[in-house]
């Protein structure tokens, strides 16, 4: 009986791992709303096996935008080590986009969506954590203006990744127009006072049902 278990726990581990490889695809070609029945229909197992794993759909999308953090992450720490100033934060930027213009999910993640935002928060933060330093080299350089934090660089960049679906699917690299408009616009040449403050990093919980209000409006 005892030499039943090892097999039973690889078989376990493949059915975790190709649940949250569904679960990637699906979130990141539909967004946060779709539904687990959607992941346990491309991962071709029941519902329950991943209730089983997984006890709430929050943990599930947990996993993902973990993972998905800590690549992007260890992906930056290596821009930054590897090019001069603002190449660094060119390459930074370009990362992002394509990060968002491939994956929905990961951008409603980053982007604080209004029933998911502990896991925004999460998400967002390490992002954060990530391009801060590139940005303020980038800045102590002079060739990124001052007045910019990394929450407007990761919005900037975000923005500019999804473009509207139907134009995506006829011109997938249009993103990359956008990005260099953001690129330009964070530079110091010509620079003017923004009329704005930056956004704060933290979003307060009363947020979260005047969101929802505005999105069912």
């Amino acid at each position: 009986m005892g030499s039943d278990h090892p097999p039973l726990r690889a078989d376990a581990a493949r059915n975790r791992a190709r649940i949250l490889e569904a679960a990637r695809d699906v979130f990141a070609e539909h967004g946060l709303g779709v539904g687990i029945d959607a992941v346990a229909r491309r991962a071709s197992v029941g519902v329950g096996t991943i209730y089983r794993r997984f006890p709430t759909k929050d943990d599930l999308l947990q996993a993902i935008v973990d993972d998905r953090s800590e690549r992007l992450v260890t992906r930056l720490e290596e821009i930054a080590r590897t090019h001069g100033p603002w190449e660094a934060f060119a390459a930074m930027a370009e990362l992002l986009g394509a990060e968002m213009a491939s994956d929905r999910g990961f951008f409603e993640a980053l982007q604080e969506a209004p029933d998911h935002l502990a896991l925004s928060a999460c998400a967002r933060d390490r992002a954060i954590s990530a391009i801060d330093p590139i940005l303020r080299r980038a800045q102590v350089a002079g060739v990124v203006r001052e007045d910019v934090v990394a929450l407007d660089v990761l919005y900037v960049c975000a923005n500019a990744g999804r473009v509207a679906p139907c134009r995506a699917a006829l011109e997938p690299d249009l993103w990359r127009r956008y990005l260099a408009l953001g690129l330009d616009g964070l530079r110091p040449e010509g620079a003017h006072a923004l009329p704005h403050p930056p956004a704060s990093a933290d979003l307060p919980s009363a947020a979260l049902p005047a969101a929802r209000a505005r999105r069912s409006a």
